[in-house]
């Protein structure tokens, strides 16, 4: 079993999909006269997932580092503090990173970019909600989102967040190596987004802290 499979099978803690032991082993079921989501994934490059389940580790300790005040302030400037449009904003810059992100692991010239961005909007199916009309279940569910992600126990809610790969995903793919892949990328760009909601309401306090310190010093 390669090192992507045993990082990605300690991340997510799940044998949903039925992890292979060998990787090469590819299944040969495609059809021919329908686009699957294994025609996509054909040019896809498997190398850079080592590098970003690592950066996805790495963001998910920073998540289950907060304090529970932290979070519990950062719940109230979610909420009440930081208006739609900012939310909109942040949203659509790290969307468009992850896009990036993506552009960068398939073979150039092989695929469009709009089926890309298609394929990102269907594995951040839920992010990709939060761009849009605004209500408050959405804001609910994004805070849900984090306090899943911060929390040290892998349970059901954590295993299943990371797994909500939509029925369209899984059942246009014949390959199951190719839903590892998914549940990487999804891992991947999910825990960018919600992390950078976090570290964007930290630097916010820090600036804050920083000119009290300074008013302070100034009398």
């Amino acid at each position: 079993m390669s090192r992507s499979v045993r990082d990605l099978r300690e991340l997510v803690c799940l044998s949903r999909f039925g992890f292979r032991s060998d990787e090469n082993d590819l299944d040969n079921n495609n059809n021919e006269n329908s686009q699957t989501n294994d025609t996509i994934l054909f040019y896809f490059d498997p190398s850079i997932l080592n590098n970003w389940l690592q950066i996805t580790s790495s963001r998910l300790e920073k998540l289950r580092s907060l304090t529970t005040n932290t979070f519990i302030n950062f719940i109230h400037f979610w909420l009440k503090q930081f208006d739609y449009e900012h939310k909109q904003s942040l949203f659509q810059m790290e969307f468009e990173l992850f896009i990036e992100h993506l552009l960068l692991a398939f073979t150039p010239n092989d695929i469009d970019s709009l089926q890309i961005n298609q394929f990102a909007r269907q594995i951040l199916h839920d992010i990709d909600k939060q761009i849009g009309i605004y209500s408050i279940e959405n804001d609910y569910d994004f805070i849900h989102q984090i306090d899943i992600l911060s929390r040290y126990k892998r349970d059901n809610q954590y295993r299943t967040l990371l797994a909500d790969l939509p029925n369209q995903l899984i059942i246009n793919t014949n390959n199951r190596l190719h839903l590892q892949w998914m549940l990487a990328i999804r891992a991947f760009g999910l825990l960018a987004i919600c992390t950078a909601a976090v570290e964007f309401f930290q630097k916010i306090q820090m600036t804050l802290e920083q000119n009290r310190t300074t008013g302070i010093n100034m009398i």
